[in-house]
């Protein structure tokens, strides 16, 4: 039977910073027998670009906590809070889906299998870790990572209304 895995694990920037840091979190978090171990790291492991965007992401944008999205739990790739406001209500979560090589879209970009439990891990960020506010939505953002970065480090970053 496979471990019960959380949805997300929140990442910093010494967990991003080497591959064995990260390793060594996940099997923090998770607690994995050690039948379960490879099961646990391989939901949460990087692929392609992510774990570049994941450090490039947090060394920018320090405001930022970053969740690594149990990738078996098809709730996108990362959820990223903005915790610059102290008001846990007006705080906005952004699910975030990469994808090589597509332009950034915001709200309705890739959906399907691949976010269809990303309003489950937002409210389970909301309830409890406390991190947003009750009725806590989130805005999607799909694309190439090179784009999102660029997004969120723009003077403003994009809305699902921009």
């Amino acid at each position: 039977m496979a471990p019960r895995l959380p949805l997300t694990i929140k990442l910093t920037r010494r967990a991003v910073a080497r591959r064995d840091l990260f390793c060594e979190l996940v099997q923090k978090i998770t607690k994995p027998s050690q039948a379960e171990a490879a099961f646990a790291f391989h939901a949460f492991a990087f692929k392609a670009d992510e774990h570049t965007f994941a450090r490039e992401l947090l060394s920018r944008r320090t405001e930022l906590w970053l969740f690594r999205a149990n990738q078996r739990a098809f709730c996108g790739d990362f959820l990223a809070i903005d915790m610059s406001n102290p008001r846990r209500a007006r705080r906005r979560a952004y699910v975030i889906e990469l994808k090589r090589g597509m332009p950034v879209r915001i709200g309705g970009g890739a959906v399907g299998l691949q976010l269809q439990n990303a309003d489950r891990a937002v409210k389970a960020l909301a309830r409890e870790r406390g991190l947003l506010g009750d009725e806590a939505t989130c805005v999607t953002v799909s694309g190439d990572g090179a784009g999102i970065l660029g997004m969120f480090t723009s003077p403003r970053p994009a809305t699902e209304d921009a």
